[in-house]
């Protein structure tokens, strides 16, 4: 991650300073002239509580803390403090967390004021060919597909709002687009349970039903896996390629944290749901299909509810918090790896597990 453009060089401050203690101390002393510098622009009213500095720019991250993926505690211990600019590349602190570009690109979001301490650079224009530009105040879906080859970079540069950009312009349409993550279980849930009951009155002996239904669990899994990698995340540069990629999953990491649209709408579930029940009722016999297909729509439900605590949840478990670690590192760091998002071990198998994970269990063996 580079340091902002702004005046104050921080790595040739930092080699001109005898010792880390007053590196420490410089640190404190810009944060705080930047604080009061914020509050003489303010008639010495500060705006906030929750600012945050980082390479000499102060950022409002008031409206940004409950929906930091990682939680606002990680935040709220360096507010008001010094410079966190080198914490944000992973240095300076044990297991400190090296924020992504696009992560970078969010926090701009919030710039208050930009209160470097010396002269600024002056850049030479550069000469640019003229791309599409989005407008976020009108309806998406029609206008990513002119983005063309630009269109990737677009989707993977996430905005973190509470507010929910709109799809369409037809409002039939649009409403289809969000859903609350209890409708999964409730759409989906007494499905499971007909089918198993279904399966029952077809013959299946009890003994047999929960083995057929973790059968159905295991493929769900793998299903999973192959959906995210090869459909969720397919190449799309043409107009609608694109178009369908931001409906199929797109949408969701350049808006990651809107909540109504992260698990998904049944009325957009509903074919492949039914392209998966064909697919399972030609393998398997009357009955045993019921019961095995019963076990993938549980397995589609478990993961679609973990999927929506992993972004909104707090890990109260060591496991929990390390699946969410997981899942934002193929968010906001490396979107080409880590696609499993109930479990990691197809990532493990086909060789997409991310490389600072590989070199964490290199270390354990």
């Amino acid at each position: 991650m580079e340091n902002s453009q702004g005046a104050l060089d921080n790595n040739s401050v930092r080699e001109s300073v005898d010792g880390a203690a007053n590196w420490e101390n410089i640190q404190m002393q810009d944060t705080e002239l930047a604080t009061k510098q914020l509050q003489d622009a303010n008639g010495g009213v500060k705006s906030s509580e929750s600012l945050l500095t980082v390479n000499g720019k102060v950022y409002d991250v008031a409206p940004f803390l409950d929906l930091h993926p990682g939680g606002p505690d990680l935040i709220a211990e360096h507010l008001n403090g010094k410079d966190v600019g080198r914490l944000m590349k992973g240095l300076d602190e044990p297991g400190a967390h090296a924020h992504s570009k696009a992560a970078m690109k969010m926090l701009e979001q919030f710039l208050l004021k930009d209160l470097t301490l010396s002269e600024k650079r002056v850049e030479e224009p550069q000469k640019s060919e003229k791309k599409f530009q989005v407008d976020l105040t009108k309806p998406l879906v029609p206008q990513v597909g002119y983005l063309g080859k630009d269109y990737d970079e677009w989707v993977h540069t996430p905005i973190i709002s509470k507010e929910s950009p709109r799809f369409f312009e037809s409002d039939f349409l649009e409403s289809f687009t969000r859903s609350e993550w209890w409708t999964i279980p409730l759409v989906w849930g007494p499905l499971v349970l007909w089918l198993e009951i279904r399966a029952l009155k077809l013959g299946v002996p009890l003994e047999k039903l929960l083995p057929a239904m973790l059968l159905g669990y295991g493929m769900w899994s793998i299903l999973e896996y192959f959906l995210h990698r090869f459909l969720f995340h397919m190449k799309a540069h043409t107009y609608w390629t694109a178009t369908a990629h931001y409906l199929l999953h797109g949408f969701h990491h350049k808006h990651p944290m809107d909540y109504k649209r992260i698990v998904f709408p049944p009325a957009f579930a509903t074919p492949i749901v039914y392209l998966t029940w064909l697919f399972v009722k030609a393998i398997f016999p009357d009955g045993f299909s019921h019961s095995v297909f019963g076990g993938v729509m549980l397995g589609y439900i478990v993961y679609d509810l973990t999927h929506y605590f992993l972004h909104f949840g707090n890990g109260f478990t060591h496991q929990l918090r390390h699946m969410k670690r997981y899942h934002l590192n193929h968010h906001f760091k490396v979107q080409t790896e880590g696609f499993g998002v109930s479990s990691e071990v197809w990532d493990w198998v086909f060789g997409t597990l991310p490389a600072n994970y590989r070199s964490e269990l290199s270390k354990k063996d």
